[in-house]
């Protein structure tokens, strides 16, 4: 196991290198200059005091030598400072990192307590008034966009009961009633869009899964049928869910660009919408490294967790 990790580990260093090279200069390769667009236009710099203002901010050099010094400066933790707020780009991170976990954390529990459920008993009842409700909800929330929901459920909210969800960073552990009132909204709008797709696959697997031999056979022994579906079929038929989990529940932390937007919840996917706006390079390019360094260790995690839900998955 420990030979595993470490290979995997290993192995995600070249990734990371490839994603930091095409970030970096795919950046420099847009249109539009960060000085200009955040401080000229703003300040009426003149030429000098611009080329002054490039040097201190390290733009003037090669592009080769800004990647290296990048890179080299963010092994030691440190990611360079923002052009935009004026602060380390990994304090900026820092403070919108948690808004994040807990909207995608919230939406994926409602995700597991709504999807599951529909999706076993869209298996169990198919082809019944039940398998065709699931199948309704999961192609309804498909079909609807959850940031055009999400702008429905504030004018509504704001016509109908005059209220809406409070603006700004409010502490889960300070400032709880705050919290929940900004967050429950976009994490069940995020939790039922994503519970229309898995409740599709956990449909499809229950059902190959019902059909296999092992399955009648535990049916001829004489086992209950709530015990055959949650005892034997359920565990083989939730390992293309928990795949499925793995690739998306990343995009749940931290791709909710829109709904952070509509909401103006103080998270990742605002704070990079906000750096692309500013062309604010430094975080954008740190962001989606981050990003994409969560995304291979929540993948890590997922495939330890099938020696959990399969015993007979070795790694090795």
């Amino acid at each position: 196991m420990q030979t595993y990790i470490i290979r995997r580990v290993l192995s995600y260093i070249p990734v990371l290198i490839l994603v930091s090279l095409f970030t970096f200069f795919i950046l420099r390769v847009i249109p539009g200059d960060a000085l200009v667009s955040m401080m000229g236009e703003r300040q009426g710099m003149n030429s000098e005091e611009m080329k002054a203002a490039r040097a201190e901010l390290g733009l003037d050099r090669p592009v080769i030598v800004q990647y290296l010094s990048w890179m080299g400066n963010g092994l030691r933790g440190d990611w360079g400072d923002s052009f935009w707020l004026h602060k380390p780009v990994t304090s900026a991170i820092a403070d919108t990192f948690p808004t994040s976990v807990q909207l995608g954390l919230m939406a994926f529990v409602i995700t597991a307590i709504v999807a599951v459920p529909i999706g076993i008993l869209s298996a169990v009842k198919q082809d019944t008034w039940m398998d065709y409700a699931g199948r309704l909800f999961a192609i309804s929330f498909l079909s609807i966009p959850g940031f055009f929901i999400a702008i429905l459920s504030i004018v509504y909210m704001a016509k109908w009961f005059g209220w809406i969800p409070p603006r700004g960073a409010f502490s889960p552990f300070t400032e709880t009633s705050q919290n929940l009132q900004q967050m429950i909204f976009p994490a069940i709008i995020l939790g039922l869009t994503f519970s229309a797709s898995t409740t599709r696959i956990v449909r499809t697997t229950m059902l190959e899964v019902l059909r296999e031999d092992y399955i009648r056979t535990a049916r001829a022994k004489g086992l209950k049928e709530r015990g055959v579906v949650w005892r034997h079929a359920l565990k083989n038929a939730m390992i293309p869910v928990v795949t499925y989990w793995g690739v998306s529940i990343t995009a749940l932390i931290t791709g909710s660009v829109l709904i952070e937007v509509v909401y103006g919840l103080n998270g990742m996917g605002r704070l990079s919408v906000d750096a692309i706006n500013q062309r604010d390079w430094p975080v954008v390019q740190t962001v989606i490294l981050f990003i994409v360094l969560t995304t291979l260790f929540i993948n890590l995690a997922i495939d330890l967790l099938y020696g959990v839900l399969d015993p007979r998955i070795q790694l090795s």
